[in-house]
Order: C-alpha cells, then sequence, then structure tokens
C-alpha cells in the first residue's frame, strides 16, 4: 500500500452503512475510501470533515466504471488526522482544486436527462461545483429531502441527498427551512456531487446524488 494525503469531502449514507471519499492532495484526483471492498460501519465514520494521511491501494478485482474511477482499499487503522474542519470556507477552499465547470463537467459530458449516467461509462463518479448560494434549494418528495440546483452552464437538476450531515439536520424535524435559511444567508455553495450505484437489476441507471454542501 502507499501512503496518500487525503481531505475527506463526501460523507454518505449507504443504508445501514457509510461511503467515505475524499480528494488525494498528491495524485490530484478523487478517491473512494472502502475497507475490504465495503463501505465503513457508523462507528468507523468520521466525526467531522478531515485531512488524513492513509494506506492506501487500487482493488485488485476493480468494480464496473464510472466507481472504478476512485475506488481504492484502504488500511483503516493506518490513519493519521492531520487536520478537522466545519463545512464552509475553509473547507471549500482546500477542494477547489476538485472544482468542475458544471455537472456535466463532472462526469465528462455523459449525463443524460439531467439525471443519470448509464452503468459501465468510464468517467468520474465524484466532483463538485461552485456556484452563487442561490442557485440550491431543498424541498422534500414523498417524505425524502432532494436539492434543486441550477449549474453554472444554466442547467436544472434535482437530486437525492445523500451527504450523512445534511440529511441529519433535515431529520430532526423533517423540515427543509433551516437548511434554506443557511443558504439565504450564504453567498456561496460548494456542491459535492456524485453517482449512485445502479438501483435495480434491470436498470442500467448511476443517478445524481448530493454528497455535501459547504456554503460560505
Amino acid at each position: 500500500m502507499k501512503k496518500s494525503h487525503i481531505i475527506i469531502s463526501d460523507i454518505t449514507c449507504m443504508k445501514e452503512k457509510f461511503c467515505i471519499a475524499g480528494f488525494d492532495t498528491y495524485e490530484k484526483r478523487m478517491k473512494r475510501l472502502m475497507i475490504d471492498g465495503g463501505y465503513w460501519n457508523a462507528n468507523q465514520i468520521p466525526t467531522r470533515y478531515c485531512e488524513i494521511l492513509v494506506d492506501n491501494e487500487e482493488f485488485k478485482e476493480p468494480r464496473d466504471y464510472p466507481h472504478r474511477t476512485e475506488d481504492v482499499n484502504i488500511d483503516i487503522k493506518s490513519i493519521e488526522i492531520l487536520q478537522e474542519f466545519e463545512p464552509g470556507k475553509e473547507l471549500a477552499n482546500a477542494l477547489k482544486s476538485s472544482i468542475s465547470k458544471d455537472i456535466q463537467s463532472i462526469f465528462h459530458h455523459h449525463v443524460k436527462e439531467n439525471a443519470y449516467v448509464p452503468q459501465k461509462t468510464k468517467c468520474p463518479s465524484l466532483g463538485a461545483i461552485l456556484i452563487p448560494a442561490h442557485n440550491i434549494e431543498f424541498f422534500t418528495e414523498d417524505g425524502k429531502l432532494r436539492a434543486r440546483i441550477t449549474d453554472y452552464s444554466k442547467q436544472l437538476y434535482e437530486l437525492k441527498v445523500s451527504c450523512k450531515y445534511l440529511r441529519d439536520i433535515f431529520e430532526k424535524d423533517k423540515d427543509v427551512k433551516n437548511l434554506n435559511n443557511a443558504i439565504a444567508a450564504s453567498q456561496y455553495a460548494h456542491c459535492r456531487i456524485g453517482l449512485a450505484r445502479k438501483f435495480l437489476m434491470q436498470e442500467n441507471h448511476c443517478y445524481l446524488m448530493l454528497n455535501g454542501l459547504f456554503l460560505y
């Protein structure tokens, strides 16, 4: 395994497990940090966004693209926390090298119907955009938290929210008011965008998700 310097940027819910990803400042790319090829338990995830050193290696038997692009296995015991961040300007600035112009650019222009990337497409599955804060709004659909985003190219997207900490805020009272008030008080929104694994065996779609939001 090699040691990498990674800024944790995406902490997302996967039913009972969690997916953790971050930006490798040495290799200038996103990495999804897997434990023996699997996701993290609740008692393993970071309590805050952070900068870490960690031993990691490529999968010996890689998954399909697009997730294959970022997948690495880590030795969780090797993690050394160097710095912790609040989800705001300092963290957004530390991650500015991971930003793309718009959502299509993150996924190399493979997004279909402003909603998904086909499974097995050779492109990234993680990235970010920076937009004016008023270009994002939270709403609910069937009791679930959703985000409406207009990116730099004036394209409108409606995304499932997978970010653990945004969902924690929402779950307190099942209301988007506090989230939207925070947006109204901010100037910029650093939005972490990712792709879900395909949901159904007969379906070939990896849907867009909001993996994180850092306002300032």
